[in-house]
């Protein structure tokens, strides 16, 4: 059995990739990795976008907006 993990970009690629693909391929690219590795490297921004992204989606809250930080909201 292999150690898997996650090696995370900068947080402003993270935001550029949700920007320009949109949250299904962001949840497929990241999301699903995420959650299933062993070990998680990068940095804390990135890992924190990531899981803000997840609260975001998974607990439904209405009106949550997630902020890119590039001048554009990525309303739910």
């Amino acid at each position: 059995m292999g150690f898997n993990k996650l090696f995370l970009p900068e947080e402003q690629e993270l935001k550029d990739f949700l920007t320009e693909y949109g949250r299904d391929r962001f949840h497929d690219r990241w999301v699903m990795p995420f959650q299933k590795r062993d070990a998680i490297i990068g940095s804390s921004e990135s890992h924190e976008f990531i899981k803000q992204f997840i609260e975001s989606e998974y607990n439904n809250r209405p009106g949550d907006t997630l902020h890119t930080g590039i001048g554009q909201e990525t309303n739910k």
